[in-house]
């Protein structure tokens, strides 16, 4: 069984209806936002372990170009893959120090974005006894959050509590108009065509190379106004810009330099070039080592996300557009992958397999910020017994997120009138103390925690197939997630949090106020189906 498939025109109607359905969804993976072989209906049942002897044309087009030699005659496979994330609420804690005693609040918000469908395709033909080529569109990467319904806070809403509790804020300060929230969200998808070739230089050895042609859609921003930022600023940054004590304007300093906004996103899209190289080699009858290389696509989003140019950084920040509209370059990575199969080795009719896949996060524009490198270790396992073939697999994913991040996303330099890395250091020129890059470095561990939330490690998963006749067969299988759970404490937050209540004679004087963020992801369920059709 090598691949699946369907007549020509069959492919094209259900490959179109696949990613029509997949882009409507928000997407997420268990190695970063890479699906890698995930999601392809055999491969899939071995954890993705399948780039040394892949069992269905996509996966060789996909993963090591290399292994296309394999496949004599015609193959064409066809499939698609129900991702379902369970759930991913994110939750914050705050206690604040005051004189009233510790006011503690907790809030969780749950991300709408769920289920999506990733369709794959492959088609291999074998030109002469040495050369194949190949062919295949899926979509090979995706992430998405989207809290529109359930606007993430900072603070988990303690300020909001105090001001109930006094039944105000003292003074003339401006009172909150709600938690200190904003309506984040974040699409990213990416279709991948490859051309692939494999040729067989001996009966050992094997050498393949594939073109990527990437077409990528994006969003990134709020989708509605936010709320509390006002009246945050005016007791936080806007009095620091001016030195402790410095408020004005009926106990207010309106500088201005953070405030509400409302929608900053728009849905963008862009074409880009990747690349891929491969070899494998039989050390011994049977047993088949691999190597591969997949080049980054990266994917240049123009306009993607506004950032007042006034509170952003402005003219202090080389490249701040005088609209706001702000450009992110996003990367999926470079990645090496090297394995070894063994075939009728350890048992009759059984294929074991295992890769070594390396991902090159801490280089990859954007992502850079929040991910660092990663190792994914898959082992998967096929038996054949009759008309049937049956498959298992695991995989171990090593933690991504930085433990530490900067202030800094790629390009942007604010996000409507937060600013971030550069235009944060910029304004940081003029707050006394400089609060703002730090306070940044917190919003982008809230980012980690609810945009890019990527937490799976262990995958356990299980397939089978079923051969109709010689050429025709159909495979199916399942993967299973176990949930993870990961936590930021935002200590500038907090100290601002000391600062605020201090200038409104609140402060409870110890200094022990406490904020976190944590991201409570729960399983990963994927479960796919696809034709396989092997001519002669």
């Amino acid at each position: 069984m090598r691949t699946f498939n369907k007549t020509p025109l069959a492919l094209g109607v259900a490959a179109g209806m696949a990613m029509l359905v997949a882009s409507t969804g928000a997407q997420a993976a268990s190695a970063g936002t890479d699906f890698g072989l995930t999601a392809h209906t055999i491969a899939g049942g071995m954890a993705g372990a399948s780039y040394t002897r892949p069992q269905e044309a996509s996966a060789a087009v996909f993963g090591n170009p290399a292994t296309l030699t394999q496949f004599p005659g015609v193959n064409f496979n066809f499939g698609a893959t129900l991702i379902a994330i369970t759930d991913l609420t994110v939750e914050t804690d705050t206690t604040l120090d005051t004189v009233l005693g510790p006011v503690t609040s907790h809030s969780e918000h749950q991300s709408d974005a769920d289920n999506y469908i990733v369709p794959t395709l492959g088609i291999t033909l074998q030109v002469s006894p040495n050369l194949t080529l190949g062919l295949g569109l899926e979509a090979d990467a995706g992430l998405g959050a989207d809290y529109r319904d359930a606007p993430l806070q900072l603070f988990a809403g303690t300020f909001n509590d105090v001001q109930t509790l006094l039944g105000g804020i003292p003074g003339n300060i401006t009172p909150l108009d709600g938690p200190v929230a904003a309506p984040l969200l974040v699409e990213v998808i990416s279709f991948n065509a490859n051309l692939a070739a494999g040729y067989k230089v001996n009966e050992q050895l094997s050498l393949g190379a594939a073109l990527t042609i990437g077409f990528g859609l994006a969003q990134l921003g709020t989708t509605g106004p936010t709320t509390g930022f006002d009246t945050v600023s005016d007791l936080v940054v806007d009095g620091l810009a001016a030195g402790v004590g410095g408020i004005s304007n009926n106990g207010v300093l309106e500088t201005g330099i953070l405030s509400n906004w409302g929608g900053t996103t728009s849905s963008v899209h862009d074409i880009s070039l990747g690349w891929s190289l491969g070899a494998t080699y039989m050390v011994a009858d049977g047993i088949t080592t691999s190597l591969a290389i997949k080049g980054p696509v990266e994917y240049k989003f123009k306009n993607i996300i506004y950032g007042d140019p006034a509170t952003t950084g402005g003219a202090f920040v080389p490249g701040n557009t005088a609209d706001g509209w702000q450009h992110l370059d996003v990367e999926q990575p470079l990645e090496v992958v090297a394995g070894v199969a063994f075939e009728d080795v350890l048992a009759p009719n059984l294929l074991v397999e295992l890769d070594v896949i390396w991902k090159n996060w801490g280089d990859a524009d954007a992502y850079e910020d929040a991910y660092e490198d990663q190792f994914v270790v898959a082992l998967g396992a096929q038996y054949e017994m009759n008309d049937w073939s049956f498959r298992a697999g695991y995989s171990w994913t090593e933690e991504i997120l930085q433990d530490q991040p900067e202030s800094t996303l790629g390009q942007i330099t604010g996000l409507g009138n937060l600013p971030l890395g550069a235009g944060a250091a910029a304004l940081d020129g003029v707050a006394v103390p400089p609060v703002v890059e730090a306070l940044a470095v917190d919003f982008i561990e809230i980012v980690q925690m609810s945009l890019l939330p990527v937490l799976w490690e262990h995958t356990f998963t299980a397939g089978a197939g079923y051969n109709f006749t010689d050429s025709v067969s159909v495979n199916g299988f399942v993967s299973y997630s176990l949930g993870e759970e990961d936590s930021r404490n935002l200590e500038i937050a907090a100290a601002a949090a000391d600062i605020a209540l201090g200038n409104l004679g609140l402060g409870g004087g110890t200094g022990g106020s406490t904020s976190s963020i944590t991201a409570d992801l729960d399983s990963e369920v994927m479960v796919g189906i696809g034709i396989n059709v092997a001519l002669p």
